[in-house]
């Protein structure tokens, strides 16, 4: 296992990347405007991005393995022969990309940052749910509905942060299970992959691969729970875009028109953490600019009333079907001995 599979981790792999390259580099767009022509191999990169910071050996780099062997390698030729003209695929190759699609969605720094963003606002709420129930149990006695009120909303205004429980794999736990929430809502009864083409080199690329809009028009940080109205705009080329949409208003025939690859840019400005790349040639967009900040989730306005009914069961994650991923999850799980105690068992 190379240097790179180990450290260095595309949040958009390099045969996507390469799609958009010139003499394998490609020129970065950033946030303040600066533009650096870029090797692909060092472009939408975060170093130990998904190492299992708990595990020793091939074990800390299980899920970066397994998004080559398993997601980059059998997807790369199928996306290629979508580029190529190979269209519609064949429905194992069609499978095959609705994988890619739905790994590009959870694989980025804009999914993880949508989990800690929700993580941040929830935390104070649960940690005030755990607060009164501590007491209760402190107490021996269930506390009056105003008791509860009072012990919930002091709670709430003092809890801490939520790196008092800080998890460093739950990140990589979310990415797994809302993987196989996407890829459910993209293989859905009334959806369709819509693949667009152009004569001209019209799109850009973002750090974060894919970009979802909503049906408003609007593109945000969206729920792992997709909304079934969301389009995914995955530009495939400069020349090429491919749309997972519920919706029947894209007209095939018309190709990829600058309207629609102005809305695809626009997806990628919003949805790039740091960089938007394209082919060194390719002039800048006119009308695009750069979004002047990553995306934010609004903070939600909490109520509380005392419960009038008996809570109902646990929410359950859903099954992970594939085997690999199963295993995946379950080291992500695991308990692990401290790595400085000498001789700890496992």
């Amino acid at each position: 296992m190379g240097a790179n599979t180990s450290k260095e981790h595309h949040l958009v792999p390099k045969y996507w990347l390469r799609a958009f390259a010139e003499d394998g580099h490609v020129l970065g767009r950033w946030r303040g405007g600066a533009e650096h022509r870029t090797p692909v191999r060092r472009a939408a990169v975060v170093r130990h991005f998904n190492t299992d910071l708990l595990a020793e050996g091939e074990q800390r780099v299980a899920l970066e393995t397994y998004l080559d062997r398993h997601v980059d390698g059998p997807c790369a030729p199928v996306l290629r022969a979508t580029r190529e003209g190979q269209w519609p695929l064949p429905e194992a190759q069609h499978a095959l990309a609705l994988d890619a699609l739905a790994w590009q969605v959870v694989r980025t720094q804009a999914f993880r940052s949508f989990d800690e963003q929700v993580g941040r606002h929830l935390f104070p709420a649960l940690w005030a749910m755990e607060a009164v129930e501590y007491c209760e149990e402190r107490l021996e006695r269930p506390l009056s509905q105003a008791e509860r009120m009072e012990v919930f909303w002091t709670a709430l205004r003092t809890a801490p942060g939520p790196s008092v429980i800080g998890d460093p794999r739950s990140a990589l736990r979310a990415s797994i299970r809302a993987f196989e929430r996407t890829r459910d809502l993209l293989a859905a009864p009334g959806r369709r992959l819509v693949l667009l083409r152009s004569s001209e080199p019209l799109l850009v690329l973002s750090d974060s691969g894919v970009a979802l809009r909503r049906k408003d028009g609007t593109f945000g940080l969206t729920p792992p729970l997709l909304p079934e109205t969301i389009e995914v705009f995955a530009p495939l080329s400069p020349t090429c875009l491919l749309i997972s949409t519920p919706r029947t208003h894209h007209r095939v025939h018309q190709g990829l028109t600058r309207k629609i690859a102005a809305k695809a840019n626009a997806g990628a400005s919003a949805w790039c953490q740091e960089a938007v790349y394209r082919p060194p040639s390719m002039p800048w967009p006119a009308r695009l600019q750069l979004s002047g900040a990553p995306l934010e989730v609004r903070a939600p306005r909490l109520s509380a009333l005392p419960a009038q009914h008996p809570p109902g069961p646990e929410p359950a994650h859903p099954k992970i079907r594939r085997s690999e991923l199963r295993a995946l999850l379950e080291q992500l799980s695991r308990e692990q001995p401290p790595l400085s105690t000498p001789g700890a068992r496992r």
